[in-house]
Order: C-alpha cells, then structure tokens, then sequence
C-alpha cells in the first residue's frame, strides 16, 4: 500500500470517529475498522481513486449493505453532512 491509498484509509477512519473524539477514543472505534474493511469491498473503484469524499458518498449510498456498526458510523457522518449544508 502506498502512502497516500495509507492516508485516504485512515482519513476515512478519522472521518468516521469525528474530530471531537481523543486519539485514545479513535483506536478503540470499533466503526473505523469495520468501514474500512466494508469501503475496500463495497467502493473498490473509489478506494483506488485515494478521494476521501467520493469514499465517503459510496459508503453513503450503500449504507443499506453496511455492517450495523458502520451503519451507525455512516449515519452519524451523514448527519454531520447534511447539518453542515443547512449551516
């Protein structure tokens, strides 16, 4: 793995643990596992373009197919979305 396919991994992580959390809280996050995982099968195409945001709007789109804990952890970043938007 390259370091930037590296960066757009653990940016999806970071993504979904929020950046309020503690670095401590981040690594025990069971969701940035389990979306990371889910993104490489679920986005394979969007993975190998190291684009957080289009990683971010697959995982979004099939969040249906989604383990139950990183569909908690996508629809607490879509929240966060759509509440940035009506800001």
């Amino acid at each position: 793995m390259n370091a930037r396919a590296a960066s757009v991994i653990l940016g999806l992580g970071a993504m979904l643990i929020g950046m309020s959390q503690t670095p401590a809280l981040a690594e025990a996050d069971p969701g940035k596992k389990a979306c990371v995982q889910e993104a490489r099968r679920l986005c394979p195409a969007e993975m190998k373009s190291l684009s957080r945001k289009k990683v971010e709007a697959c995982m979004i789109a099939k969040i249906n197919e989604t383990s139950p804990v990183c569909h908690a952890a996508m629809l607490r970043i879509r929240a966060e979305r759509q509440a940035a938007a009506k800001r």
